[in-house]
């Protein structure tokens, strides 16, 4: 794994000031954690400018970023800059190795060779644009054809370039190693203007957070994510193992949630309950009920009816008569709108009297089934959740 391979070198944790870009991009790369999929690890400023980590069903394996820009948006990479490759050799076999591996794309294509079967992909991420031979080979590449005459110099060089231990690899080897070079041009949020990142870190943040967010929130919670990054991207790690790695390099769930001022316990259970937006009510949850002085285990007790309440209706929505459930779903809405205060704060006590006359309510109606005081609260938070979803 990553802490198996030493890098090799970390000047640039050292001098983050430099790179505001990868800060950038590696931020935004760092709130797809927050999709609750495979993507469960961003390491930044670590074997390139940040290494994306998928826990898949095969296990782990790696995408490694490297971030590159130009102050001229007119300018388009180069088969030179890009691959070390000279355009105007008539005879490619006189191309020099050492330029190819010392190329942008040389480092990445490294990555395939060292992790092997552990490395997904390698990315080149720019804000601007590739000229057409780069386009045209990078075709070539992706649709497995190696007619292009700088990817037959890939191919027969491959080996002079990134051997290791004199280990000589397939031809076809070859091929599933440049398969996985991929380039992203053009990338908005890499560009010199910071309201292109801002749009598209806010978007990621509303999606995964409350969308009623305050701009004056939302850019607390920027700086804070961009604060961790470059916390991550800055020192040396003098002790190379898996531990110091995560604490130095890694960023994870439980750093995304602390900035987003949710708690674990309270996701962790959504997320169990089977809440496929476990981050957003958690977060819609916390905030109502932080608004009027709840501590963390009222916050938790509540999550937990949520689930209880959302478990009790998908069991019975083809048990109990669908209009007796949309009057259930009715009264409780209208605690909710009674009860809700400024910005969506919510307290216990104000709810307790609320729920219990109407428990005893739908026991003079017939609606009463087997309905308690905790599912009736879990109603009064599942439909808060879905008003501001």
């Amino acid at each position: 794994m990553l802490d198996t391979k030493k890098a090799r070198e970390q000047s640039g944790r050292d001098s983050f000031g430099r790179y505001r870009a990868q800060v950038r991009s590696a931020a935004i790369a760092s709130l797809s954690i927050l999709e609750g999929g495979e993507v469960d690890r961003v390491y930044c400023d670590l074997h390139d400018d940040f290494v994306i980590r998928k826990n898949g069903p095969g296990g782990f394996g790696y995408i490694f970023y490297q971030v590159k820009t130009k102050g001229k948006q007119n300018h388009n990479w180069t088969i030179n800059e890009m691959f070390g490759l000279n355009t105007k050799l008539k005879d490619q076999s006189k191309q020099n190795a050492d330029n190819i591996k010392d190329s942008f794309a040389g480092k990445l294509l490294l990555h395939t060779v060292v992790f092997d079967e552990y490395c997904n992909s390698v990315v080149f991420q720019t804000n601007i644009h590739n000229s057409d031979e780069v386009d045209e080979l990078v075709s070539d590449v992706e649709n497995g054809v190696f007619s292009n005459k700088f990817s037959k110099v890939l191919l027969d060089r491959f080996n002079e370039c990134f051997g290791q231990g004199g280990r000589e690899h397939t031809l076809e080897e070859i091929k599933v190693c440049l398969s996985k070079l991929r380039f992203e041009p053009d990338v908005p949020y890499l560009k010199e203007h910071d309201s292109f990142f801002e749009i598209i870190a806010k978007e990621k943040i509303y999606e995964f957070s409350e969308i009623e967010l305050e701009r004056a929130e939302f850019k607390e919670i920027l700086l804070r994510l961009l604060d961790l990054v470059e916390k991550k991207s800055s020192g040396v790690i003098k002790v190379w193992n898996a531990e110091s790695i995560e604490s130095c390099a890694g960023i994870s769930i439980d750093d995304l949630l602390s900035i987003l001022s949710i708690s674990r316990d309270a996701y962790n259970s959504l997320l169990r309950g089977g809440d496929s937006s476990a981050i957003k009510s958690a977060s819609i949850i916390q905030r109502s009920l932080s608004a009027g002085g709840a501590d963390n285990a009222i916050i938790m007790y509540c999550s937990k009816c949520k689930i209880d309440w959302d478990l009790w209706y998908r069991n019975n929505r083809h048990v109990i008569p669908e209009i007796d459930l949309l009057a259930i779903s009715e009264r409780i809405r209208t605690i909710l709108f009674e009860t809700v205060g400024p910005k969506g704060m919510l307290k216990i006590s104000g709810l307790r009297a609320p729920i219990k006359r109407l428990l005893n309510d739908f026991g003079d109606e017939g609606l009463r089934f087997d309905l308690t005081e905790e599912l009736l609260l879990g109603g009064v938070f599942s439909e808060l959740v879905k008003g501001k979803s």
